[in-house]
Formats: structure tokens, C-alpha cells, sequence
């Protein structure tokens, strides 16, 4: 049975142990658990870490200048942004990333915000299209990788 728990400082490495495939380095790990103002949330099978979703209060500027006007336009620039999520291969589909997005989105509403925020691949948007994000812009990042900007009123 999957269970869901709030990470705490220090446990960076546990988790880029567990999840190698895991976009935050170290260092920007440690500051999102060293924060009020972001959260990781685990999903931990016989205390091994299967997933991961970290996300902040406040998530802009993006680091895009094109991104961020999206943001604006849709009244989302200072909203709750989904920055990262993970689930090894072996747990997808297990309803496990699902979970972890309701966690992150109720944690916002509890702390005020009305909407969140990710940018996702072209592939990876279907998961968040489902869950009830929309897209409201696209970009290139500097590598010329194709990103969607999407936004889930909360």
C-alpha cells in the first residue's frame, strides 16, 4: 500500500538516491525542503520512495520571459506552481502521479492560491490535460525542447 508523507530537510539525498531520474539537483532540493514557501510530497511503498512531487507558493518568474507573459496574461504570475513530479517507472500507472497532484493542489488551496501552474513536454501534457490543467502557452527552452505552459484553476 502506497502512503503519502511531507519530506523534511535533509532528505535530499534519500531521494535523489531513489529517484535518480529526478530533474532538481541537490542543492535546489535541499532549498525546497528548507522552505515555507515550497513542499515535497512522497509516496513511499514498505518505506521505499516510488514517487515524488515538489511544488512552490509562489513559482515565478518561470526563468522564460515568453512563459511568464502567459502567466500574466492569465492572472497566474504570483499563483502556486507544480515545479516537479516523479514516479518510477515500475509505479506508473497506479493512479500514484494522480495522487501526488491532488496532494500538491490541495496544499495550495490550503495556503490561498486559486490556481496552479506546471509546464510540461508536449508528451507529459496529456497526464496534466487530464487532471484538469489547460494550456495557455508554449515555448521552446534554450535546447529548443518544445514545453506547454498549463494552469488548473484550484
Amino acid at each position: 500500500m502506497v502512503r503519502y508523507v511531507q519530506a523534511v530537510k535533509g532528505q535530499g539525498a534519500v531521494i535523489t538516491n531513489s529517484l535518480p531520474f529526478l530533474c532538481p539537483d541537490l542543492n535546489y532540493l535541499e532549498r525546497m525542503l528548507a522552505s515555507r514557501e515550497a513542499i515535497v510530497i512522497l509516496a513511499k511503498e514498505k518505506d521505499v520512495i516510488v514517487g515524488v512531487v515538489g511544488g512552490w507558493l509562489e513559482g515565478t518568474p518561470s526563468g522564460y520571459d515568453i512563459e511568464d507573459r502567459f502567466l500574466k496574461q492569465s492572472d497566474a504570475y504570483h499563483e502556486a506552481h507544480l515545479d516537479w513530479i516523479a514516479v518510477k517507472k515500475e509505479f506508473r500507472k497506479k493512479k500514484i502521479g494522480v495522487t501526488l497532484v491532488e496532494k500538491i493542489c490541495k496544499w495550495a488551496i490550503g495556503n490561498g492560491k486559486k490556481r496552479i501552474w506546471t509546464e510540461a513536454s508536449e508528451d507529459t501534457a496529456i497526464f496534466y490535460s487530464r487532471l484538469g490543467f489547460e494550456k495557455i502557452g508554449r515555448f521552446r527552452d534554450e535546447k529548443g525542447e518544445r514545453y506547454v505552459t498549463m494552469l488548473r484553476q484550484l
